[in-house]
C-alpha cells in the first residue's frame, strides 16, 4: 500500500520485515567492502556470512575494487533505493538479491562502465581522431532517434525512440550497446525515488524491415532484467505495423499498444 504517495518497498515505505531484509543486504555488502564497522554492532538475528560465495562472483576482486564498483553503481542514486530494487526483483530473497547485485557490479567493472560510459560518454565527439565505434556511437545522438519527453501519468520519465531513424548496419553491435548504456545511465540521473522507473515509448511510425534489429531488442531485454531491475516501468508501442508484432512473440517485454 502506498504511504504518502510512496510505492511499497521503497525508501520511506517499508514493512518491518522489509527493513530487516534491507539491513541484512547491507551487512553482506559491507562485508564484501571489507568494512570493519560491523565489529562494533550486534544484530537481533545472526546474518550468515556469504562473503566467500558472493566474492566468487567477483572473480577474486579485492574489497577495494568491489567498494569502488558499488559506489560507482550508486552514484547520485539513494543507496537504499538501489539495494531495494534488487530485493524487489528477487521477491525479498536477500541471498538471491545479493547474488544479482554483485553480478551486476562485476558486469559493470568488466565493461568498465565508469570510464567508457559515465566519464567519457558523448565527449568522444571531441576527439581529433574517432575510431569506428566512436563514430557509430556519436552518430546515434546526431540522428535524433531518441530523446526524453516529460513524464507520464504515473510520473515515470518518458523516453521516446523513433525506430524509423535506426539503421542496424550504420554501427557495430558494441557501439549500439554503448549508446544504450549511456542513455540508461543518463536516465538514472534524472529519475529520483520514488519515481525511479522509466517509460520507453517506441514510435513505430514509418517502421520497416530495414529498421529491425534483433541484437538491440535482445540486449534491452537482458540489460533491464539482469543489470537494471525495477528500472523499466512499461514499454509503449505507438503506430506499430503488423510486421512488428513478431518481435513480441520472441522477446516478450511488458508491451502496450497505443
Amino acid at each position: 500500500m502506498a504511504i504518502g504517495g510512496l510505492p511499497p518497498g521503497t525508501p520511506g515505505n517499508l514493512t518491518l520485515d522489509e527493513q530487516e531484509k534491507l539491513q541484512q543486504a547491507w551487512i553482506h555488502l559491507l562485508r564484501l567492502c571489507g568494512s570493519k564497522c560491523l565489529e562494533n554492532f550486534t544484530f537481533p538475528k545472526p546474518v550468515p556470512d556469504l562473503t566467500g560465495e558472493l566474492r566468487h562472483q567477483m572473480s577474486d576482486k579485492s574489497p577495494k575494487i568491489f567498494r569502488d564498483g558499488l559506489w560507482g553503481f550508486i552514484l547520485s542514486e539513494h543507496p537504499d533505493a538501489l539495494v531495494l530494487r534488487f530485493l524487489r526483483a528477487r521477491k525479498w530473497d536477500v541471498e538471491k538479491a545479493m547474488v544479482m547485485l554483485v553480478s551486476a557490479i562485476n558486469w559493470r567493472l568488466e565493461r568498465n562502465l565508469a570510464e567508457t560510459i559515465i566519464h567519457t560518454g558523448e565527449s568522444v565527439g571531441l576527439k581529433k581522431e574517432l575510431s569506428a565505434d566512436d563514430q557509430g556511437f556519436i552518430s546515434q545522438y546526431r540522428s535524433g532517434k531518441s530523446y526524453v519527453h516529460a513524464k507520464d501519468k504515473e510520473n515515470r520519465l518518458v523516453y521516446v525512440i523513433r525506430v524509423r531513424e535506426h539503421d542496424p548496419s550504420a554501427q557495430s553491435g558494441d557501439a549500439m550497446e554503448t549508446y544504450i548504456l549511456h542513455n540508461i545511465e543518463s536516465l538514472r540521473v534524472l529519475m529520483k525515488p520514488p519515481d525511479d522507473k522509466c517509460c520507453l515509448l517506441f514510435d513505430m511510425t514509418g517502421f520497416g524491415l530495414k529498421n529491425m534489429d534483433f541484437h538491440v531488442v535482445k540486449f534491452l531485454v537482458s540489460v533491464f532484467e539482469a543489470r537494471y531491475p525495477e528500472t523499466l516501468g512499461i514499454v509503449l508501442i505507438h503506430n506499430a505495423p503488423f510486421v512488428f508484432w513478431g518481435l513480441y512473440i520472441h522477446f516478450p517485454l511488458h508491451f502496450c499498444s497505443i
